[in-house]
């Protein structure tokens, strides 16, 4: 390997060291406040739980235009002018506060046709009527969030993340050991409220000249956050609507508690496994904008990328798929626990998932929207008609099958058209550590699921430590991860 090599390899993994610390406090409490919900709510309460918010974030997503995304891009661009900063974000203001209002609208008006979407009757009517103006706190919160990512004010976000967190925590646990279901909607409202102050407080420390816009300088300035973040909107609403019909076709065609169970899933391996992607992202995607001319360093970024991702991935797959029950039943209760079989499927369907998610952002960083939500409707399209045959033929299990073969397609859909339009390819030697993680696990997901106990942890522990062993070696080789670690620990 040569020296540069190894360098864009470090600079793979460093989203992971700048922004795992915030990540890993939010899972921890994320595990207490998973837990109480679980014991306070049961599956029940999961169930409605997920069909409202489901509910919101799709329309929040259909509506926010993907302001507090594409307007990072400008508002860092305009960094060292503070003039322009300031134009930047009162434009931003103005839009967040429209389509805010739009979205809350939406919610106020169409409450008793989602109640009756989601839950077949208007019962729940009520709840989105309350609700809807935690939409408008969202959008209010993604321009201040914009604002403080935008100038690079982590300390700032640091603080942020780990005071609403807590308090949403602490919120969200009194309420509902003390009204149960009752207090699921107060709970989403509160806690938008809490994010609102908070990220209001720590946007209005960053000190900026009030500047007053025309509504010219409105569409002149906000025609390009638009332009660009109306499709990254669509994209993330797509996949969101996906989970909004599987949600209430298990509804329909089952029960409220298989929604719980589908959900508490579905919500614990995208969480905690999403914590590889989520921190990779805020790394990843701004060098493959910066090499996007250079077709070398830009198929080297990409193919780098996907294996830092895939053996930072593999030993938490194998450790979830062996100890699935155990981490049902820690992480919610032993209710739960029957959903184990769809945990270990949808947990390796994440290592599939791997390289279409590599390869979608190819399409942004290129400035290809609209080819992006395309592809995006074409995955949503043919996973969701999978997820739901999945369920119908095979309940939870079938669902969770279902993913492996949707994220399998998805990665091979995403290489086609990407080696198609930008030839970005993989070569055979990249092929090679991917292929084994891959053997490994499906050898550890059948051991899973024989059946036999002792087989399963004595034997599975082995290969979860066989996993571990080369991932590390592989790890230490592409980033040199035992020097990063010495140095963490020295100081």
């Amino acid at each position: 390997m040569q020296v540069g090599d190894k360098t864009i390899y470090k600079a793979s993994a460093k989203g992971i060291f700048v922004f795992g610390g915030i990540q890993l406090y939010k899972i921890l409490l994320s595990v207490i406040r998973t837990k109480c919900s679980a014991l306070f709510l049961g599956p029940a309460g999961f169930g409605i739980y997920s069909l409202i918010t489901s509910t919101l974030t799709t329309i929040e997503l259909a509506t926010n235009c993907g302001l507090g995304t594409s307007a990072v891009k400008d508002i860092s661009q305009a960094e060292t002018e503070v003039r322009q900063v300031s134009k930047v974000y009162t434009v931003l203001n103005r839009l967040v506060w429209i389509s805010g209002i739009v979205a809350t609208f939406i919610c106020v008006f169409g409450a008793k046709w989602l109640s009756v979407s989601a839950f077949g009757s208007e019962d729940f009517a009520w709840a989105f009527v309350v609700s809807a103006i935690s939409l408008l706190f969202n959008q209010l919160i993604s321009g201040q969030g914009a604002l403080l990512t935008g100038l690079k004010k982590y300390r700032y976000i640091v603080k942020l993340n780990v005071w609403t967190n807590t308090l949403s925590l602490v919120v969200a646990i009194i309420c509902y050991w003390s009204w149960g279901i009752k207090a699921i909607v107060p709970v989403i409202v509160s806690t938008s409220l809490l994010n609102l102050i908070f990220s209001g407080y720590y946007a209005h420390k960053i000190k900026l000249p009030k500047i007053s816009v025309s509504l010219q300088d409105i569409l002149q300035q906000g025609r390009g956050m638009l332009k660009m973040g109306v499709f990254i909107s669509l994209g993330g609403a797509l996949t969101v609507l996906c989970g909004y019909i599987i949600r209430i076709f298990i509804s329909h065609v089952s029960n409220i508690e298989t929604v719980g169970l589908f959900t508490a899933v579905f919500t614990l391996v995208n969480t905690y496994l999403g914590l590889i992607f989520s921190s990779i992202e805020r790394d990843y995607f701004p060098r493959l904008c910066s090499v996007n001319v250079d077709d070398d360093k830009f198929q080297m970024v990409i193919s780098q990328e996907n294996a830092v991702l895939i053996s930072l991935l593999a030993p938490l797959v194998a450790i979830f798929v062996i100890y699935a029950p155990a981490i049902m039943y820690v992480f919610y209760s032993s209710k739960f626990v029957s959903a184990e079989s769809m945990m270990v499927f949808t947990t390796l369907a994440m290592l599939f998932k791997v390289p279409g998610w590599t390869l979608s952002l190819v399409f942004l960083s290129k400035g290809d929207t609209k080819k992006y939500f395309v592809h995006q409707m074409i995955f949503v399209a043919y996973s969701t008609s999978l997820n739901l045959i999945g369920f119908y033929f095979g309940g939870l299990n079938g669902i969770g099958f279902s993913f492996i073969l949707s994220y399998s397609l998805y990665s091979m859909h995403m290489y086609m058209v990407c080696k198609k339009i930008y030839n970005v390819h993989f070569n055979r030697n990249e092929l090679k550590m991917p292929l084994l993680y891959f053997f490994i696990l499906i050898v550890i997901c059948i051991v899973s699921l024989t059946g036999n106990v002792v087989l399963r942890y004595a034997v599975g522990t082995v290969l979860i430590g066989i996993v571990g062993i080369v991932a590390y070696k592989d790890l230490d080789k592409k980033i040199g991860i035992k020097d990063i670690l010495t140095k963490k620990l020295s100081q």
